[in-house]
């Protein structure tokens, strides 16, 4: 299979959830205008409120699904007939003062497919956000996609679950903050050479309270490569398609860590530390 994905650089208003939205709409009539083929796009976490909202998040979080992020950016995705993924607050549906930092997949039809709730939360993070605690690999008819946010990229145990399920791609929301470029760039190279895998991954630009993002967008190949990056602290969008079938030619060939593999070594890996 074949597909051809896209991730937005984008900078959200902090609190401004009407305006965040028709930002990402904007982007994605762009990208499909000139990108038509696109199968997937991708924007970062918590990309309609802003990260450091603090309090504030209790207004500014949906209920899946019917957030009215949910409901526009269906209406955008059944139009297009693309696939989207993006992060933003959620209010659980039963317990209305539990919050999850999370991203969500809505289909090609318009409807959500999946949702995601971060499960390694950084920081600050852990005053306002409930962890998640599962991996949400979404069967979707462009393949097996793990969804992950952020700070769960540090973890090769979150990438290495995905693939072990069979995952296809692995896609990454995320406000990765200055001044550590140079630490998001090696672990994300890392966990798609780990488990020889394609990652696309959609971090933020722009400033907030006390932080600032760098951007650094990329689509990695399944060797570590990146296909296409957005190096620039700038908005915009990269695309690049991507063919399932290397990934599995290079398991069979040289790159045979998954045949080799001794799980019965690793039990101190699940250990608390």
């Amino acid at each position: 299979m074949k597909v051809n994905v896209s991730c937005v650089q984008m900078e959200p208003a902090m609190y401004r959830v009407d305006e965040n939205i028709s930002k990402m709409e904007g982007y994605i009539d762009t990208v499909m205008i000139e990108h038509p083929e696109t199968d997937l796009i991708i924007f970062p976490e918590l990309i309609t409120s802003g990260y450091e909202c603090n309090e504030e998040f209790h207004a500014l979080a949906e209920v899946v699904p019917y957030g009215k992020s949910m409901k526009r950016i269906g209406v955008r995705a059944k139009k297009y007939g693309v696939h989207v993924i993006y992060g933003f607050p959620e209010q659980d549906s039963i317990l209305s003062d539990v919050l999850y930092n999370s991203s969500v997949f809505i289909d090609n039809n318009g409807n959500v497919l999946g949702v995601y709730r971060k499960v390694h939360l950084f920081g600050n993070e852990k005053t306002y956000f409930r962890s998640g605690c599962e991996y949400t690999l979404i069967n979707s008819s462009i393949g097996k996609i793990g969804m992950m946010i952020c700070y769960d990229t540090s973890f090769p145990e979150v990438a290495r679950t995905y693939a072990l399920r069979g995952a296809d791609l692995l896609v990454i929301s995320t406000n990765w903050e200055k001044p550590y470029e140079a630490d998001w760039d090696l672990v994300a190279r890392a966990r798609a050479i780990d488990n020889i895998i394609y990652i696309a991954a959609a971090n933020r630009v722009g400033f907030d309270t006390t932080l600032g993002f760098f951007g650094r967008s990329k689509i990695i190949g399944p060797l570590g490569e990146p296909i296409r990056e957005l190096n620039e602290e700038k908005e915009g969008y990269i695309s690049a398609p991507l063919d399932y079938e290397l990934p599995l030619k290079l398991k069979s060939g040289y790159y045979t860590i998954f045949k080799d593999r001794k799980p019965d070594t690793y039990s101190m890996v699940c250990e608390k530390y």
